[in-house]
């Protein structure tokens, strides 16, 4: 059963771990040099003065994943970026080693959606995402989920694309089913 919770300090020696990974490096290749740099880093998400906020996902009470979400609103970037002011973002990894490649992704995020931003984010029509083009697991994770690909979009001084996938909040009901009008 899939849970998620705030992301907390006590949480950064997990973080550090899951992004000094291989599988997570090549997507995210920003590491984290030790528990003071990610403190550093992260610091106005871990006080709450960043729009974006931290979740830490956790199936049968085992910590797997960590996600981020916050309104596209809040980066001026990513406003131009992908042309859609209304909707929430986020961003997402299986830190896990042992639980990559077994097909949690989906559902980690199709739970997330339904348990956190329907939540979190009432006024969102849509939830967005735009993981590297070349990320085929995180592309097919999101499908399985319920997004559309759309946009390419080329982050400044970037050699690779994004793209972005997006799914209307009513796909994420809160028995599984769609949300209703």
């Amino acid at each position: 059963m899939w849970q998620f919770r705030s992301f907390v300090e006590p949480d950064l020696p997990l973080l550090v771990s899951w992004r000094n990974e291989p599988h997570v490096l090549r997507w995210f290749p920003r590491a984290f040099a030790g528990i003071e740099d990610a403190r550093h880093v992260l610091a106005d998400r871990l006080d709450g003065r960043s729009p974006v906020r931290m979740w830490l996902a956790v199936l049968d009470q085992h910590p797997v994943g960590f996600l981020q979400s916050f309104p596209v609103a809040a980066d001026q970037d990513i406003v131009v970026r992908v042309r859609d002011p209304e909707a929430v973002c986020f961003d997402f990894l299986i830190g896990d080693p042992a639980r990559v490649g077994r097909g949690l992704g989906g559902a980690m995020i199709a739970e997330f959606c339904r348990q956190v931003l329907v939540v979190e984010y009432p006024d969102a029509p849509r939830f967005l995402a735009a993981p590297d083009a070349r990320n085929h697991r995180s592309l097919g994770a999101l499908r399985k989920a319920g997004f559309e690909q759309g946009w390419w979009i080329q982050p400044e001084a970037a050699d690779y694309a994004e793209v972005t996938c997006t799914a209307p909040r009513e796909k994420f009901g809160p028995d599984g089913s769609t949300l209703g009008p």
